[in-house]
């Protein structure tokens, strides 16, 4: 909001400075004194320091004598060293001795034959906008050192100019060596898989569209070698008018997570392949007595009927039916483990079992686990 206010005042006194500009090149050596109380009432009333020379004389408004007072002298002397045009960073001394960072902007005075009669110089303290970006980049700084230790990295991205300020640590994560200067959204951009790049773009657009509280995204780096994977999240910054104007966020190498859970995610899979073959009934309940899971051989025997979130009085006759659930209560809560029992086929024989049941705890919810080895006659 600083550098808002202070770019508006900046651009007002520029226009200002033309006007005077101007008038200064038109003034003629004899003017109506009407002309020159207009002129002098322009010159006057600018709240920023502003002087000029014009034929060997110099002339200084209030609120230059009002800004440098005791070091006015100095402060003349030091300018009429700088070239005479364009916007020149200085460091001036002010009247309560405190030096501030200036930008002085100059333009050259010429007659009507176009010679060079002088000069003028428009002083803006800069001081606030100065120690405003001293202190974004202290903080900064700062929040690379708190993230130093850890596996997160820094970014910023500024809407209004549209650079992007990467912390060095994100730098080495993404791939870019320590001569490289990434400094806009395309240097993240264009390392996102091409496979992620889709859901990438569409996280972004959703979040700077106002759909979502948080970016978040998981992608590959392209190229990288061995595949590298990052969890990027941020969040933007909102100002006038609910105009999207900042965006930082922070990114996270997750390669070995990744890794980790692609391998746990292969061995999950190997087992419910093994689970699914073995040549025996097994099923997985809840503490309702409803089937969760059965395996490719219990639903085979039972005809593959309709199981999911069913239980035994929904797929066996009521006396058999009565049985599994008085052998599902003898492992629930007594902890009986073994159990002989006899179930009837899809054709309607009989089939006997030695059951083994047991409960196991599940995200705060008691299952009952079992399976069933067929026996070839009832002992």
């Amino acid at each position: 909001m600083t550098e808002i206010v202070l770019f508006a005042c900046i651009g007002v006194l520029l226009a200002s400075t033309i006007t005077l500009f101007i008038l200064l090149q038109n003034q003629k050596k004899q003017t109506t004194p009407q002309n020159i109380t207009s002129f002098d009432d322009i010159f006057q009333s600018i709240p920023i320091p502003f002087l000029y020379k014009k034929e060997n004389r110099l002339y200084y408004n209030k609120a230059f004598e009002k800004a440098f007072g005791t070091f006015f002298k100095a402060t003349i002397d030091h300018i009429s060293t700088l070239p005479k045009k364009g916007e020149h960073p200085l460091l001036l001394t002010f009247d309560n001795n405190i030096p501030k960072q200036t930008t002085v902007h100059m333009t050259t005075l010429f007659d009507e034959q176009n010679n060079i009669i002088g000069f003028t110089a428009l002083i803006v303290d800069i001081s606030a906008l100065h120690k405003s970006k001293e202190l974004l980049l202290t903080q900064k700084e700062r929040l690379e050192l708190a993230l130093e230790g850890s596996d997160e990295a820094f970014w910023d991205w500024d809407m209004k100019s549209d650079d992007v300020f990467y912390s060095q640590k994100w730098k080495q994560l993404m791939g870019y060596n320590e001569t490289e200067t990434p400094s806009t959204l395309s240097s993240w951009l264009n390392l996102v898989h091409s496979k992620d790049m889709a859901l990438v773009n569409e996280r972004l657009k959703a979040h700077l569209d106002g759909h979502s509280e948080y970016f978040m995204v998981d992608h590959r780096i392209r190229q990288s070698e061995p595949l590298r994977w990052v969890k990027v999240r941020g969040r933007v910054i909102r100002g006038k008018n609910d105009r999207n104007i900042r965006m930082v966020g922070i990114i996270r190498d997750i390669s070995q997570q990744k890794a980790s859970a692609a391998q746990e995610a292969i061995e999950h899979e190997r087992f419910i392949a093994f689970v699914e073959h073995i040549p025996a009934p097994a099923f997985i309940k809840n503490s309702q007595g409803k089937y969760l899971y059965m395996n490719q051989a219990y639903q085979k025997f039972i005809g593959f009927k309709t199981w999911k979130n069913r239980n035994a009085a929904d797929i066996f006759d009521s006396h058999t039916a009565e049985e599994i659930a008085e052998t599902d209560r003898l492992s629930l809560y007594e902890g009986i483990v073994t159990h002989d029992i006899s179930l009837p086929t899809a054709e309607g024989t009989k089939s006997y079992f030695h059951l083994y049941k047991f409960g196991i705890e599940s995200e705060n919810e008691k299952l009952l686990c079992g399976f069933g080895i067929n026996k070839p006659f009832k002992e």
